[in-house]
């Protein structure tokens, strides 16, 4: 659970207890004050009720003295002043009597001046009211019924202070729950707002949370179907075009571009790029020695400004983040996503993960495509010279044989093979001798056509096809490359020479056997007759004269009869 709902828990259970709690204690501080106040209320009645009685009592002693009413009237009223009346006049306490040396608690002076009255009264039904009057007199029943009543003044005026007191408190504890419930409703309403927010709060977060998780599914199932389809990519081409189409998907409004390695791996050059403003090229290439991706190894913000560390080679208004594609230990390539404005860094910023995503996945695509060509050429090219192996030469030579066969075009081969290659090895050393046939492949590559194809036939001997070539044009331009070879000598500080033989289909020869046959037995006579120079097959139907080390050998036109 998120600490957010746990506070909301925990607060709502506090502010239940408290409004509970609250509301006990006032209602039991209101019933007490109420309970209270009740009974001071009814003790002032009944002390009010005595002070009538004895007030009433004395007066109606009087009158039976004076003979204006019978003594019946006074002993009707006396169970009043003797029944629950000591009970009531406790609280009054020590009262001070005039005929008396110390006071006396109120009971006892109600009961002395009960029974005073009560001998005046049995001495005026006797007649003698004299002696009733004197005997009141005496015994001082005018001053105790005035202190009497004067103590029950005083403990009404306490009363009603104690009755003022606890109407406060019964006003202050109804204002003071009242004040808490309030505050407690108000605590609550905010509680259910603030729970209602969290709540709107944390569903917006998991519907977030459940599109972001959708958003990312659907990125990786584009990323696993672009990982699918690049397994069928025959070419740099290919995989462009799966790049742009899934980037265009993945990375809507960002601009990109792809680099990769040349052969060589000096420089990075430009594959493709998508979504860029017109006018605004990209660099063709990009040194690795100034991109800090590639020396990191890791993620590259530039920013346009250049407030912070910024590769050699970024220019321009825009915001790159950089991504080194790695695979397999080996950077393979870069990925660059463009951004412009104020937000640029931060868009950059979120997409990172999903950019080195995408580019892990190129990244193992471009290295599969480097590993095919490495083995396709590792199959097709010898591993020394780089040039074409012999199987592939005579793959290339059937399919070119039948091609001028099919639409009556000329194809010639030369065959060559470097002079004295076991003596160059034997005085210099099988390096050198390695570098020779290096040097001579890299010279015979200089001289010829894109369209030529020049391969190791084996040991020091090498192959040129030559597609759409008269047997003429082979002869002149054996020759070129038989000089050029021949000037490696001065650079290597070796007599270095070759010897070149020379054959065409259809003019020498009919099939692919008989071309080779052919070159061969050329450059045999060419080896024979001194070395270092070219040889050509005889003509169906001429044969070949003797030639001088170092110059072309002669075709002497005969009748057509078998070549000797």
């Amino acid at each position: 659970m998120p600490l957010r709902s746990r506070l909301l828990s925990i607060a709502t259970v506090l502010l239940v207890f408290a409004i509970v709690a609250t509301s006990v204690f006032g209602f039991a501080h209101v019933t007490g004050q109420q309970e209270a106040l009740t009974q001071l209320r009814e003790e002032g009645q009944r002390l009010r009720t005595l002070s009538q009685a004895v007030i009433e009592a004395d007066a109606r002693v009087l009158h039976i003295i004076a003979g204006e009413v019978a003594p019946g009237d006074y002993f009707d009223r006396l169970p009043a002043l003797t029944g629950d009346a000591a009970g009531t006049l406790r609280q009054l306490g020590t009262i001070p009597a005039p005929d008396r040396m110390s006071p006396l608690a109120a009971p006892q002076l109600l009961t002395d001046l009960a029974a005073s009255w009560t001998e005046a009264v049995s001495l005026a039904a006797t007649g003698d009211r004299a002696g009733a009057s004197v005997l009141l007199a005496q015994h001082g029943t005018a001053g105790t019924v005035a202190a009497l009543g004067e103590a029950i003044e005083r403990t009404l005026a306490e009363a009603d202070g104690r009755l003022r007191v606890h109407e406060e408190r019964i006003r202050f504890g109804s204002l003071l729950v009242l004040v808490l419930q309030v505050g407690g409703g108000l605590l609550a309403l905010l509680g259910l707002v603030f729970a209602f927010r969290s709540s709107v709060t944390e569903a917006d977060g998991r519907a977030a949370a459940v599109l972001a998780a959708d958003t990312a599914r659907e990125q990786v199932a584009r990323l696993f179907e672009m990982a699918d389809v690049l397994q069928s990519a025959g070419d740099h081409a290919d995989v462009n075009a799966v790049l742009k189409a899934t980037a265009g998907e993945l990375l809507p409004g960002f601009a990109g571009a792809l680099y990769i390695f040349n052969n060589s791996r000096d420089r990075l050059v430009l594959s493709t790029s998508w979504a860029r403003p017109e006018g605004e090229p990209l660099d063709e290439t990009i040194s690795p020695v100034g991109c800090w991706a590639l020396k990191r190894g890791k993620l590259q913000l530039n920013r346009p400004d250049g407030s912070k560390l910024c590769c050699a080679h970024h220019s321009g208004p825009e915001t790159v983040l950089e991504i080194p594609m790695i695979a397999r230990g080996e950077i393979v390539g870069l990925l660059q996503l463009f951004a412009s404005g104020a937000e640029a860094e931060a868009r950059l910023e979120r997409v990172a993960n999903l950019g080195s995503a995408l580019a892990d996945g190129m990244s193992l695509a471009l290295a599969n495509m480097a590993l095919r060509e490495k083995l396709r050429n590792q199959a097709l090219r010898d591993p020394l010279t780089g040039l074409y192996n012999r199987r592939y030469m005579e793959d290339s030579l059937q399919r070119f044989v039948r091609l001028a066969e099919r639409e009556n075009r000329e194809i010639s081969l030369l065959m060559i093979d470097l002079d004295h290659f076991k003596r160059l090895n034997d005085q210099h050393g099988h390096a050198f001798g390695d570098q020779v046939l290096r040097d001579s492949a890299l010279t015979l590559l200089s001289g010829l056509r894109e369209t030529d194809i020049v391969c190791r036939f084996g040991g020091e001997e090498l192959v040129v096809i030559l597609p759409d070539c008269t047997l003429e044009r082979a002869a002149d331009k054996a020759e070129a490359l038989r000089l050029a070879i021949q000037e490696l000598g001065g650079t290597r500080g070796a007599d270095i020479s070759a010897s070149f033989g020379v054959a065409c289909v259809p003019h020498t020869s009919q099939s692919v056997s008989d071309l080779l046959a052919a070159a061969d037995a050329a450059l045999y006579r060419a080896k024979q007759n001194g070395r270092n120079q070219v040889a050509t097959a005889p003509l169906r139907g001429f044969r070949l004269e003797r030639a001088e080390p170092g110059a072309t050998a002669e075709i002497t036109e005969y009748p057509r009869v078998a070549a000797e």
